[in-house]
C-alpha cells in the first residue's frame, strides 16, 4: 500500500482500469489460492497472473516481464484497499467480497466501499498528519456543490484536497478558475496547462526549490520533466476517480460538455450520503479492527436501506406493492427489476430519438470530440456512438449494444469481456461489431485473439450467416494481415471462415454518410456490400490490395 509521507495529492486506483474488472479477477484469486500465503510470495503471485493472462477476462496487450509485480499492482490496490479481499495471513474472500460477487447491485456494494476509503487507515504506512479524508466522499460534495465538475478540475483542485476541512478553498479555487477561464484570450488547452503547471509548482514548492525533483519514471533531471510527469499522474487519476465513481450509479455525464453531474435519477440518493456519512477519517486501535469495519457490506447506510422508502417508491411507479413482512432483499429486488424496466423504456426512447438520421450531426460531433480527446473515456464514448450510429441505421431486427448505459442514456461501462461489443440480427444475417481505441502493435496484441473469438461464439449461437466489422482510429499492418488470412481459412475454434472487415474511424464516418446520403432502407445491400469485400480477400494476392480495395468501395457501398 502506499506510504503518505511524501505523498502531497489524492491518488486513485489506476489498475484495474475499471472497478468492473475486478470481479472476475477477485474470483479467479480466490476460487484458485484461498489459504495461501500472499505477502512476499512471488511464486504465488505469478502463478495467479499466470491463470488471470491465460483466461478470456485479460485484456492486457503483453505478457509482463515482472508477472509477482503485475499480479501486487492489481490486487494490493483496489481489490484489497476497498476490502474485497484480505491477504493476511493467507488469501481470503471477505463479506464484502462475497456480496460483490453475488449481489444484483453491484453498484450498491461498490457505493459503501467507495464511501469507507479513508487517507490516512491503517493501510496506509507513513501517516502525515495532514490527510483526513474520504476521497470519494467529498468528490460526490464537490459534484453537487458545483452541479457540475469537469475532469480537468478534478485533476488540477480536487486532488489537492487531503484534508476535508480545505473544501471550501477548493471550491473557491474553482470559481477563480472558472472566472479567469472567461477572461483568458488563448485556447482552452493553453490556459489549463497553465493554471496546472502554477499548482503544481506551489503543491512542490518544497521540493523543486531543495531541487528534489527527480521522478521514478525518468532519470532525467528537471523541473519541465518533473511538471510534465506530475501533470500526466494528476490527469490519469482524475480519470480514474472518475471511473470508479461512475460504477456507483450517482453520477453521470452532462451530455454536451461531458462534466460530471449528479444523475437526476439519484439526487435523493446522494444527498442522504451527504447527510449521513461522517467527513472524518475513522481512528482504529488495530488493523483488525479496521478490517471488520472495511469488510462488512452492510455497515455504511444508503437511501435504500430505508423499508418504507422502497414502499413508497413501488407505489410511486404503479405496482403491485409486495407484503409488508417481505425482507428488505426482496423488496430490494422487486424495484430493481421495476427500475429495470424503467430504464429499458428510457434506453427505447433514446433509441426512437436516433433513427431516421435525427441524431446524425450530434454522431459525427462526438466522434470528433472522441479524436480530439475531449470525452471523458475515449474508449467507451466510441463503443457507444457505434452504438448510436447503427441504431440510426435503423432496419435490423434487433440491435444490441453491450455496454451498460445509466439511468440517463450516457455510457457506463464497455461490454464485458464474453460479448461483442454491438450484435445485431439482419434476419437473413447477422453482424457484429467490434471497436478499439488501440492502434499499431498493441492494436494487434489487444484484438488479434479477442474479435475472432467472440466472432466464433456469435456464429455459433446465431446459427446463420455472420459477418463482422472492426473500427478503431486506423488499422495497424499486423492487425490487417491477421484478420486477411483468418479470412481465407477454415478455423473450426472460430466457426470456420471468419468474416472480419476493417474499418477506420474515418472511414465508419463516410460509411454513415453514404447512407445518409442515399437514404439507406434495405439491409440487402449492406449484405451484398459486406460479402463482396469478404469475396474480394479470397481473391487479392495479399492484405494491401483487400484493404485498398475496403477503402476505394466505402463512398460506394450503396451504390
Amino acid at each position: 500500500m502506499a506510504n503518505l509521507s511524501k505523498t502531497k495529492t489524492l491518488f486513485a486506483f489506476t489498475s484495474p482500469r475499471t472497478i468492473e474488472k475486478i470481479l472476475p479477477e477477485i474470483e479467479i484469486l480466490t476460487k484458485n489460492f484461498s489459504g495461501q500465503r500472499w505477502s512476499g510470495n512471488q511464486e504465488l503471485q505469478s502463478i495467479f497472473f499466470d491463470v488471470l493472462y491465460k483466461s478470456e477476462y485479460y485484456e492486457g496487450d503483453k505478457y509482463p516481464e515482472d508477472a509477482a509485480f503485475a499480479a501486487r499492482d492489481r490486487i494490493t490496490r483496489a481489490p484489497k484497499a476497498l476490502g474485497f479481499v484480505d491477504l493476511e495471513p493467507s488469501i481470503q474472500l471477505t463479506d464484502a467480497g462475497k456480496e460483490l460477487l453475488s449481489t444484483r447491485r453491484i453498484h450498491e456494494i461498490i457505493t459503501r466501499q467507495l464511501l469507507k476509503f479513508q487517507l490516512p487507515s491503517p493501510y496506509h504506512s507513513g501517516f502525515r498528519v495532514l490527510f483526513n479524508i474520504r476521497p470519494y466522499l467529498e468528490l460526490l460534495r464537490l459534484i453537487h456543490t458545483f452541479g457540475n465538475i469537469s475532469k480537468m478540475e478534478i485533476a488540477i483542485f480536487f486532488l489537492q484536497l487531503i484534508h476535508y476541512n480545505n473544501f471550501d478553498t477548493i471550491v473557491n479555487k474553482i470559481h477563480n478558475f472558472r472566472s479567469n477561464a472567461k477572461k483568458f484570450s488563448g485556447s482552452r488547452k493553453t490556459y489549463f496547462f497553465k493554471v496546472i503547471n502554477n499548482e503544481i509548482l506551489s503543491i512542490y514548492e518544497e521540493e523543486i526549490s531543495g531541487g528534489k525533483f527527480k521522478t521514478r519514471e525518468s532519470k532525467e533531471l528537471s523541473i519541465q520533466k518533473f511538471i510534465r510527469t506530475k501533470r500526466s499522474n494528476m490527469i490519469d487519476y482524475a480519470d480514474a476517480f472518475i471511473r470508479y465513481l461512475r460504477a456507483t450509479q450517482l453520477i453521470t455525464f452532462e451530455k454536451n460538455t461531458y462534466h460530471l453531474i449528479i444523475s437526476p435519477f439519484k439526487r435523493n440518493e446522494v444527498e442522504f450520503i451527504l447527510r449521513n456519512i461522517p467527513r472524518d477519517a475513522l481512528e482504529f486501535k488495530s488493523e483488525e479492527a479496521f478490517k471488520s469495519y472495511l469488510f462488512s457490506p452492510t455497515n455504511v447506510p444508503l437511501l435504500n436501506d430505508d423499508k418504507k422508502l422502497i414502499f413508497d417508491k413501488l407505489k410511486k411507479y404503479k405496482v403491485p406493492i409486495p407484503p409488508k413482512e417481505s425482507s428488505l432483499i426482496e423488496l430490494k429486488d422487486q424495484l430493481d427489476d421495476v427500475e429495470q424496466l424503467i430504464k429499458e423504456t428510457i434506453i427505447e426512447k433514446k433509441s426512437r430519438e436516433l433513427k431516421d438520421f435525427k441524431e446524425f450531426d450530434d454522431i459525427l460531433k462526438v466522434f470528433k470530440e472522441i479524436e480530439d480527446q475531449v470525452v471523458p473515456d475515449p474508449s467507451l464514448f466510441l463503443e457507444w456512438n457505434v452504438w448510436r450510429s447503427f441504431v440510426m441505421l435503423n432496419y435490423a431486427a434487433k440491435i444490441i449494444g453491450n455496454l451498460i448505459l445509466d439511468f440517463d442514456g450516457m455510457p457506463l461501462s464497455t461490454a464485458p469481456a464474453k460479448k461483442p461489443d454491438i450484435e445485431i440480427d439482419f434476419t437473413k444475417y447477422g453482424l457484429i461489431v467490434e471497436v478499439t481505441m488501440s492502434t499499431g502493435e498493441t492494436q494487434f496484441k489487444m484484438e488479434n485473439e479477442s474479435v475472432p473469438r467472440h466472432f466464433g461464439r456469435s456464429k455459433e449461437q446465431l446459427n446463420s450467416n455472420l459477418y463482422c466489422i472492426f473500427i478503431a482510429p486506423n488499422i495497424s499492418s499486423g492487425t490487417l494481415a491477421h484478420y486477411f488470412n483468418l479470412n481465407r481459412f477454415q478455423t473450426y475454434y472460430y466457426g470456420g471462415f471468419t468474416k472480419i472487415i476493417p474499418l477506420t474511424i474515418q472511414q465508419f464516418i463516410e460509411f454513415l454518410s453514404v447512407a445518409k446520403n442515399r437514404k439507406f432502407d434495405n439491409p440487402d445491400k449492406l449484405f451484398s456490400w459486406l460479402e463482396d469485400v469478404w469475396q474480394f480477400n479470397n481473391k487479392s494476392s495479399d492484405e494491401i490490395k483487400w484493404y485498398e480495395y475496403i477503402s476505394s468501395n466505402v463512398p460506394n457501398w450503396l451504390s
